[in-house]
């Protein structure tokens, strides 16, 4: 294993499309009363939405790790893009961020629960779970994709290859939904994250994985040993997803997103984790 240049990545992800292209800044960590990291707030800028599910912090629920978007630091911090575009939101309104970590599959009834304000985890924003809870502005864009062992890259080029092998996708995803509709004969294993289906993979469990282009492709430049030999235009579109009828806070939500935007920080939390110049 090797840590390989953003440049790979980036080339991976096209034609995938960024629809606001993205930025942070380093701001003070501390940890809140459940170990969760939060950012302190270096002066709030807009006024921050009623009924935050703890006064003073915009709360996120999240299914980590699924780098690039969600993950832990070396330090034990919650980091990442969807990370990054949320902390920034929060402390223009003079807000802490604090990440609840859930598994993905029944993460947005977390919401209905009262357990957090948002959910940032690279949720795609579909019909059905439109009727659920509502979504931010769309902030990036994602196709599937097929992730194999390096040296079995000549053999499983393509989704039919996989006929009477084993696919692993993660539960509740529209990965696993791919699959269960383009089903070519494989047997499909679903696993609760992204960890489960890479460890499955290592261990020879499965033979391949069909999840987010965004994150396989990034697991391919961390990882010599597994390559992206096939993506699958969906035009998904990834947002922040909040509680139904929460129309305050989801307007601050997007109101966040294009203050980024305008100001360039947008880009700059994208760069740090898409361009070619970072890393």
């Amino acid at each position: 294993m090797r840590i390989a240049s953003s440049r790979r990545l980036l080339g991976l992800l096209l034609p995938v499309a960024v629809l606001f292209t993205a930025c942070g800044d380093d701001d003070d960590t501390t940890t809140d009363a459940t170990g969760s990291p939060t950012t302190e707030a270096d002066g709030g800028t807009v006024s921050a939405p009623e009924g935050l599910v703890t006064e003073g912090a915009l709360t996120v629920c999240s299914d980590t790790p699924y780098e690039p978007f969600e993950f832990k630091d070396d330090a034990g911090e919650d980091t990442g893009y969807d990370m990054d575009l949320l902390r920034a939101i929060a402390v223009d309104a003079d807000l802490s961020l604090a990440v609840i970590d859930l598994p993905f599959d029944g993460i947005l009834g977390s919401l209905e629960a009262g357990d957090c304000d948002v959910v940032g985890s690279a949720v795609t924003i579909t019909e059905e779970r439109a009727e659920q809870v509502d979504f931010s502005d769309p902030y990036f864009d994602a196709d599937q994709s097929l992730l194999v062992p390096a040296d079995r890259a000549s053999e499983l080029t393509t989704l039919a290859d996989l006929a009477g092998g084993s696919i692993g996708v993660q539960s509740g995803t529209t990965g696993e939904a791919y699959a269960n509709d383009n089903d070519p004969g494989a047997e499909i294993k679903s696993f609760e994250d992204s960890d489960g289906l890479f460890a499955a993979l290592a261990a020879g469990d499965i033979d391949a994985i069909l999840q987010d282009l965004p994150v396989n492709a990034y697991r391919a430049t961390q990882d010599d040993e597994v390559v992206v030999v096939e993506t699958y235009p969906t035009g998904e579109e990834y947002g922040f997803a909040v509680k139904k009828d929460s129309e305050e806070l989801l307007d601050f939500i997007n109101a966040g997103l294009a203050t980024l935007h305008d100001d360039g920080r947008f880009d700059e939390i994208y760069g740090t984790y898409f361009s070619t110049d970072a890393g």
